[in-house]
């Protein structure tokens, strides 16, 4: 009876212990598991909100830029008119709101975006934003007038492209889940 008792025991512990271990392995994978769909589904949230914060900062630039600048065009020779005061006073409020974030914007799109859309923004987008904004500044500034069949509005056209690209390329990266640690560097 005494060798049943200690086989019994021995396979008794065996059991408890081996299945303890096989048990703490499985919970901790699940819960591995766990926190990376979590951290996944932040991660996913973060760059929606990002997304949508500039994307529409984009759109707002944009369509203020335009809207001084059509503005400008129909004053004409002219000292600016309300309108284009106005105008003005807008278009420099949303530029006060893209400067006061623009280099937390741009870490955080590499952040959750890769180098390649955060040098897009910077370099391409940014570059012609700077340029229409110094033309409409110097419009405004009375130093030039638009000449004969300008190519500003063109411009604008190009930059509406780059932005609606820009914004595109950052929905497909959401949709595909290339974001952050998960991102190939670009």
């Amino acid at each position: 009876m005494p060798d049943a008792l200690v086989t019994v025991l021995a396979g008794f512990i065996l059991t408890t212990v081996v299945g303890g271990l096989l048990g703490y392995f499985f919970q901790q994978r699940s819960w591995s598991h766990q926190h990376r769909v979590e951290s996944a589904a932040r991660q996913r949230e973060r760059a929606v909100e990002l997304f949508d914060e500039l994307s529409r900062l984009l759109d707002r630039r944009l369509y203020r830029m335009r809207r001084l600048f059509w503005s400008l065009v129909n004053d004409g020779e002219e000292v600016p008119s309300d309108a284009s005061r106005e105008r003005m006073a807008d278009y420099v409020s949303v530029l006060y709101d893209w400067n006061d974030s623009i280099n937390r914007n741009l870490a955080l799109l590499q952040r959750y975006f890769g180098r390649s859309l955060r040098d897009r923004l910077d370099n391409e987008v940014g570059v012609l934003q700077r340029e229409l904004g110094e033309e409409l500044e110097s419009l405004w500034n009375g130093r030039s007038r638009l000449a004969e069949g300008s190519s500003v509005e063109e411009r604008f056209n190009l930059l509406a492209d780059l932005i609606y690209e820009f914004n595109v390329d950052m929905i497909t990266s959401i949709q595909q889940g290339d974001l952050g640690t998960r991102r190939v560097a670009g």
